[in-house]
């Protein structure tokens, strides 16, 4: 069983600008996520963009989302 696999949607942006500068900051501390939905954005604003990312990285992304100046 890989666990540590699973995928999680950790947020939902309106802006993609936003969720990239997210992934980026994460990207930069050795977190892998991914971006969903980054192309219905236009045709349905209320949906915008997930930010997921494995499970075992959650509370890691949690902190750095926290603690961004």
């Amino acid at each position: 069983m890989k666990t540590q696999d699973k995928t999680i949607v950790l947020h939902v942006y309106s802006d993609m600008t936003e969720a990239k500068m997210i992934q980026d900051r994460l990207a930069e501390s050795g977190i892998e996520s991914f971006l969903n939905d980054e192309n219905v954005l236009g045709l349905d604003p209320v949906g915008g963009v997930e930010l997921r990312l494995f499970e075992k990285d959650k509370e890691a992304a949690e902190k750095i989302i926290r603690t961004r100046s």
